[in-house]
């Protein structure tokens, strides 16, 4: 029997051969009952592996192992379905079926379709929010190092070699010296001329100076006020100021959640946010830079002086906190028009009068006839109605009251 099969076998294996055009085969002895069953339906060597549906990787094996053609799922598995679906697409031109047994209108149906509905929910979340995602835009910032640091200035006075570009200026007060960004900034391939400076911390262009202030820094700046005025006399000089909050690596470790005035970094957080929010909104021309680190700080300035012109530092050390710059001759002069209010001068107004609002004080310090609190504190009622409004009665009571009456 066995030595029939093998010439059996060898018979049908001929006829796939392309070069066989006529293949004779064998005649078999009809009381072989055996061979002539295993000939009609019986097919040899199909091997039936049986795998949990929970191991996954020991399925994946069998996978890659067996190369089956037909998989049957006795229980539905969404994870081990789309395994399989990986397969069909790794294997295409392997004719590949999957049976799935399941009974209709059961629980277990019910899961399945359950879980269909969720993946395909997940992925309809996936698609909106990558719909209304913010794309990320990033730039290559990293510099080849300046061609000016690599030359020998062994020769003394020998002049630079052509080709090699100007190093773009930055003017810097003497007292910045004691951070470490001027040297930075040096090894970035800038020029850093030191000057005494009034206006201002570094000079960037004849139009951008910076404000450098770390967060301890930051945090006295604004309780004394100093910050304030500082800013107010950058903008009558420079019309781009900027702010410079820098952090250090001595701050990490104090720093909660990402958040510069978070954790124990000082016991007014509260108050130095809101000083820092009046600043913004006093002056609203400003602009802020929050840097993580003074090389972070020096890729900013590398920013800000792209195709602008080089710092005068004659000028920027003539600049005094007193001057005030000249009139254009295209703007009308007009002498009576008061200035913008200070800002720390309406809190003190507003928390000491009563009655009187930070929109009062303003619209009072605007007024042409108030020259002083002494005017304010003579108008007569009527006249005090037209000049604050609803609060009037307030103030003139306390402008008027007679401090000589005993309290009863």
């Amino acid at each position: 029997m066995d030595e029939q099969r093998l010439k059996r076998s060898a018979s049908l294996t001929n006829l796939s051969d392309p070069e066989v055009k006529e293949v004779k085969e064998e005649p078999i002895e009809e009381n072989d009952e055996e061979v002539l069953i295993n000939k009609i339906g019986e097919i040899d060597n199909v091997p039936l592996v049986f795998s949990p549906i929970g191991e996954r990787y020991n399925t994946l094996r069998y996978l890659e192992e067996k190369k089956p053609t037909a998989v049957i799922l006795y229980n539905s598995d969404l994870s081990l379905i789309r395994q399989l679906e990986i397969y069909k697409a790794l294997n295409d031109k392997l004719h590949f079926v999957v049976h799935q047994v399941q009974y209709s209108n059961s629980t277990e149906e019910e899961r399945y379709l359950t879980a269909v509905n969720n993946e395909t929910r997940a992925f309809e979340s996936i698609l909106r929010e990558k719909a209304t995602l913010l794309i990320p835009r990033t730039w290559d910032v990293t510099r080849d190092e300046p061609p000016t640091l690599n030359v020998n200035t062994r020769d003394l006075g020998a002049p630079v070699p052509e080709g090699v570009p100007a190093r773009p200026l930055i003017v810097v007060d003497m007292r910045e010296f004691n951070s470490e960004l001027p040297t930075i900034l040096y090894k970035k391939g800038f020029e850093v001329a030191a000057a005494t400076l009034e206006i201002g911390d570094y000079v960037l262009t004849p139009g951008v100076s910076v404000e450098r202030k770390a967060l301890d820094d930051l945090t006295q700046s604004l309780q004394s006020g100093r910050v304030f005025k500082q800013i107010e006399q950058m903008l009558e000089h420079y019309p781009n100021t900027f702010l410079l909050i820098e952090s250090n690596r001595k701050f990490e470790a104090k720093i909660v959640n990402g958040g510069p005035f978070q954790g124990e970094l000082t016991r007014y957080c509260r108050d130095i946010r809101a000083l820092l929010c009046s600043l913004v909104r006093a002056q609203p021309k400003m602009k802020l830079l929050w840097s993580i680190s003074p090389e972070n700080t020096a890729e900013y300035f590398a920013e800000l002086k792209i195709s602008r012109d080089q710092p005068d530092v004659e000028k920027a050390v003539s600049l005094r906190s007193g001057d005030a710059p000249a009139p254009t001759e295209s703007g009308p002069k007009d002498s009576k028009k008061k200035s913008k209010p200070n800002a720390q001068i309406l809190r003190s107004l507003s928390s000491s009068l009563e009655g009187v609002a930070k929109g009062d004080v303003t619209s009072i310090m605007l007024n042409n006839e108030v020259t002083c609190l002494k005017d304010l504190f003579t108008f007569s009622s009527q006249k005090l109605h037209s000049t604050i409004g609803t609060h009037a009665d307030k103030l003139y009571n306390l402008a008027h009251f007679d401090f000589s009456q005993s309290s009863t």
